[in-house]
């Protein structure tokens, strides 16, 4: 997953300040593999998968620009980053079309 060397963590990949949020700055395996129950634990475990997926497909709904700017805008509030995440689980699975 060379990808992983390059973007490392949530603070490269989607500013500092996200990096931050989270109380240290994970990198990506950490915030997919994160555990927490709560919308800003959804967010960094879906959006880091989002990210990973506008890199990778041509086809998915959200563009990696969008990607980030979602993830910045929704970092502001569990209940926030909780629909966001809501949101780009579906892209993840393949629910949103393009």
């Amino acid at each position: 997953m060379a990808v992983f060397g390059y973007l490392s963590n949530i603070g490269q990949s989607f500013g500092a300040a996200c990096g931050t949020a989270f109380g240290r700055n994970l990198s990506l395996p950490d915030a997919l593999n994160n555990t927490r129950a709560d919308g800003i634990g959804a967010l960094y475990r879906e959006g880091t998968a989002a990210l990973l997926n506008s890199l990778a497909c041509r086809t998915y709904p959200f563009t990696t620009q969008q990607v980030k700017d979602a993830f910045t805008a929704a970092i502001t509030s569990d209940a926030s980053a909780a629909r966001q995440a809501q949101l780009f689980k579906q892209a993840n699975e393949g629910g949103l079309k393009h």
